[in-house]
């Protein structure tokens, strides 16, 4: 039959009739809403299948995973619970137990228990550096301890209200964990991890195996014939020592130096160079054997002194290149108690020599300012106030020091500036002190040790430093302040004696590293910022009112005055007749450049 068109071809109406026509079309179009039904649901069908499938495999996962932690239930059970079945004999001879032991029906923790605590561990390491008596330990940011210093009472005594400034240096030493001391290292018990892993593996092995492979019967186990199953002996490979090894040796080691500076003539006030002297190095391969020998053979408290290879000095000496690389002056007042103060503290820091890596404390240097030292009570700020406080006026010594270490080219590691403007110096470039406050540290990171030249003398404070040069040759650099704006005077304070005062404005200064080669300036970088308080004006209460703003105001400072009796019958009056203006403080602020030759040039104070 032959389709045509809409119709059949050869399609017999008489003997079919018209309506199976109209069934077969109705047919095929159900057919065709069907189909279009299925495929409109086939996006349901994938997301259902693949849902499905997901499930699946979650729920195949938790099963796994469920058996794996039953398995690792099981195992860690068994280590701590269950006991060996195995009869193993463990020859731990070499940690003192004379006779070996059977491990069964022990556990994982009854061994640990038993062996870990049978023996003493005290194997001391030696320095056999034979310039042990000039032998220094490195340091890094570490000054040496003071008794007194450590029981710092930050707060007391201290000018604190400055602005700071404090910089972190790499410490080449910091990742360091062991203790030692320049001539002894007592060796940590390595050996613990070692014995552990020794017993894991054997309860690993046989610890769930149901035949006895070391099964004893009829064997005389206290014969001398006896062979026990295992023994321990120490590994050369444990990296715990290698560790332990290799820290000793940054602490321990010396490099060969040719005629650096290692002490100072206050006879003829000038530094001593000493001898070339060798390297020293510690042979680790060689300690490290001698340690597991010295084990191994039952000698677990015992002395081992360090095998070193010597490096002989090479090259120039570096006593020609040392030089005053640096030099700064400042000048004094005429206060003859705070001049002393300042003549102390330079004759604790002449001579006093920084080596490499080592931090330079002020405050740990000159040590306490007492009067058994022969400190003075001198003007210095507490809390923002001037008051008279033993030791006054050694800040300026600090802050002399401060620019000369700048102009040498070391690092400021810790600096703060005075409450208020100084008077001796460009504000901006002070560092003050206090034992009980602030401190002011530089670190030495050049390769060579550094001695430090203070002099006090005919109101100049002078400070020089004596290095290998750490500037490029020809190279110098300073620090530049200038003033950014004044601040407002403080608030007034009402006083009940004294002296009126009208009090001084603040200020904030900028600060900029300045380098130069020669005459030439070719960086100029931003260092610092620092802003000072004003000095708060006083007045006597009668002498003030409150304005429409309700801020106290003056319009005058009148200063009052106590009058002593002269008579039993004292009488006290103020003597309002002979009013005074009292003039603002004054100060000099004096503008330090560097000269080519490090020099400072400075002008006179008031």
């Amino acid at each position: 039959m032959e389709r045509k068109g809409n119709r059949l071809s050869g399609y017999d109406s008489s003997r079919y009739g018209t309506r199976n026509v109209n069934i077969s079309r109705d047919a095929i179009k159900r057919y065709k809403q069907s189909r279009r039904r299925k495929d409109n649901n086939a996006p349901k069908i994938i997301a259902l299948v693949l849902a499905s499938m997901l499930v699946i495999a979650l729920v195949i996962f938790g099963i796994v995973r469920f058996i794996q932690y039953r398995s690792e239930k099981k195992e860690i059970e068994g280590y701590s619970a269950l006991e060996m079945k195995q009869d193993i004999y463990i020859d731990f001879s070499i940690l003192g137990m004379k006779e070996p032991f059977s491990i069964k029906g022990l556990t994982l923790q009854d061994v640990y228990d038993k062996v870990l605590g049978s023996y003493n561990f005290n194997i001391i390491i030696k320095n056999s550096n034979p310039e042990i008596d000039i032998f220094e330990m490195p340091e890094y940011g570490t000054p040496a301890t003071d008794e007194n210093y450590d029981k710092y009472l930050k707060g007391q005594n201290s000018d604190d209200l400055g602005s700071g400034q404090a910089v972190e240096v790499e410490n080449p030493l910091s990742d360091i964990t062991i203790s030692a001391t320049k001539d002894t290292y007592k060796l940590p018990d390595f050996l613990e991890g070692q014995i552990k892993e020794f017993v894991d593996e054997i309860y690993d092995k046989y610890l769930y195996l149901s035949k006895n492979e070391f099964d004893k019967k009829g064997v005389d186990v206290t014969s001398s014939d006896f062979t026990p199953d295992f023994k321990f002996e120490a590994k050369i490979n444990d990296i715990n020592l290698d560790d332990s090894l290799s820290q000793l040796s940054r602490l321990w080691d010396t490099k060969a130096v040719r005629g650096q500076i290692e002490k100072f003539d206050s006879k003829i006030n000038e530094f001593v160079f000493g001898d070339d002297h060798r390297g020293y190095l510690i042979d680790q391969d060689e300690l490290r054997q001698r340690i597991i020998s010295e084990i191994n053979a039952g000698n677990l408290d015992t002395e081992l002194w360090t095998v070193l290879n010597m490096v002989d000095a090479s090259g120039p000496s570096v006593k020609s290149k040392y030089k005053y690389v640096s030099v700064f002056e400042t000048w004094t007042s005429n206060n003859e108690k705070r001049n002393n103060n300042i003549r102390n503290a330079c004759n604790g820091l002449n001579g006093y020599i920084v080596k490499p890596g080592q931090e330079f404390s002020f405050n740990k240097v000159i040590g306490q300012r007492t009067e058994e030292r022969g400190y003075d009570y001198a003007p210095a700020y507490l809390e923002g106030q001037v008051v008279e406080e033993l030791g006054g006026g050694i800040c300026q010594v600090s802050t002399t020091l401060y620019n000369a270490v700048f102009g040498s080219g070391l690092t400021t590691t810790y600096r703060k500036s005075h409450t208020f403007e100084p008077s001796y110096i460009t504000p901006g470039l002070d560092a003050t002190v206090s034992f009980y406050g602030p401190d002011y540290k530089f670190i030495n990171d050049s390769e060579y040790s550094v001695g430090i030249r203070a002099s006090y003398e005919k109101n100049k404070v002078k400070i020089e430093i004596f290095a290998v040069p750490i500037l490029e040759e020809g190279v110098t650099q300073n620090l530049v302040s200038s003033k950014l704006q004044d601040l407002e005077v403080p608030s007034i304070s009402i006083i009940n004696e004294g002296k009126a005062s009208r009090g001084s404005k603040g200020s904030e200064w900028q600060v900029y590293k300045v380098v130069k080669r020669g005459d030439e300036e070719i960086e100029r970088v931003f260092d610092h910022q620092t802003i000072y308080h004003g000095h708060t004006p006083t007045a006597f209460e009668e002498n003030t009112y409150v304005d429409d703003d309700g801020v106290l105001q003056t319009n005058k400072f009148v200063e009052t005055r106590k009058e002593e009796p002269t008579t039993k019958a004292s009488t006290t009056r103020n003597i309002d007749s002979a009013e005074e203006e009292i003039a603002p403080p004054e100060s000099t602020n004096i503008v330090f450049e560097m000269a080519p030759g490090g020099t400072s040039s400075t002008g006179q104070p008031q």
